[in-house]
């Protein structure tokens, strides 16, 4: 039987900080295991990250480079601490407090830890991903 969660930790490079969460495989199945074997190839995966452009950051945009489609059911409640897949970005968002975005996502996880040190970072800075089996 195939692994279904996964601890996911998104260490932000230069900064010290890093974000916690669990992403699920029955949430969003096809963009749970891209994300899985992306990262299995060298046990990481690094990618830049960008806060949603505005005043006020209400989502962390992560630049995942899947490729992926649309998966069953597309998500529109954001919650805080969600982590959802947009296609049409190609990436991976953290959802900081009620955004508008525009396009289709699907939800794969909850951040568990650390949601609050995204507003202090800085667009562009590299973030390292990590994948960790939940037993």
């Amino acid at each position: 039987m195939s692994q279904t969660s996964f601890e996911i930790s998104f260490s932000f490079i230069g900064t010290g900080k890093t974000v916690k969460g669990e992403i699920q495989r029955n949430n969003c199945p096809q963009t749970f295991e891209a994300i899985r074997d992306k990262i299995r190839e060298k046990g990481f995966y690094t990618v830049r990250s960008r806060g949603n452009i505005g005043s006020t950051r209400t989502y962390w945009m992560l630049l995942i480079g899947l490729r992926k489609g649309g998966e069953k059911d597309e998500y529109k409640k954001y919650k805080t601490g969600d982590i959802v897949y947009c296609p049409r970005q190609d990436a991976l968002f953290l959802i900081i407090d009620n955004p508008k975005i525009q396009y289709p996502a699907y939800f794969i996880g909850k951040v568990t830890e650390g949601l609050e040190l995204l507003s202090s970072l800085q667009n562009g800075v590299m973030c390292k991903i990590e994948l960790k089996d939940i037993t």
